[in-house]
């Protein structure tokens, strides 16, 4: 065997040996992002309780009288669920995103406001006494849009 030959059996297993290993990374990769993922699994109820706590405060908000007109004296048993499309800790920022949402079609949104550890004004775009209702809404959102929004369920009821 020439020494051209033996330059190109060289170059050739060298190739061969880089993509094997590379495949055997990338494998090795998405096993442990696998066991990650099984090890950090957690169901939604598990992620509604680990949710901050926050008051829903503005009760001059439109979303709040949704929820709460029928019923007045008393917190909606399984509910009231919003549908949030942003949260911030600046009402300017808020603002900025609100702008953004309403010119995807959502007229009706607007900035609520809610206090806990921390204030925070976030774009509400629903309200919803059934939370498969306000998940759907939230789904058609981020299918329609392009738009991330979630379902944030109402702890406590500050009173009007």
């Amino acid at each position: 065997m020439t020494s051209r030959y033996r330059s190109v059996f060289l170059f050739i297993a060298v190739i061969i040996g880089f993509f094997a290993t590379s495949h055997l990374i990338y494998r090795g990769m998405e096993q442990i992002q696998q066991w990650n993922d099984e090890a950090h699994q957690f169901s939604e109820a598990e992620a509604l309780a680990l949710e901050p706590q926050f008051s829903f405060s503005d009760s001059s908000s439109t979303l709040f009288k949704t929820l709460f007109t029928n019923d007045p004296g008393h917190p909606v048993v399984d509910g009231p669920y919003l549908v949030l499309a942003g949260s911030f800790s600046s009402k300017k920022r808020a603002k900025q995103h609100l702008n953004r949402i309403k010119k995807c079609g959502f007229e009706r949104a607007e900035i609520l406001f809610f206090k806990g550890k921390k204030e925070v004004y976030a774009v509400g775009v629903g309200a919803y006494r059934q939370y498969q209702e306000a998940a759907e809404h939230a789904r058609l959102m981020a299918d329609r849009h392009q738009v991330d929004a979630y379902v944030h369920k109402i702890r406590t009821r500050q009173r009007p």
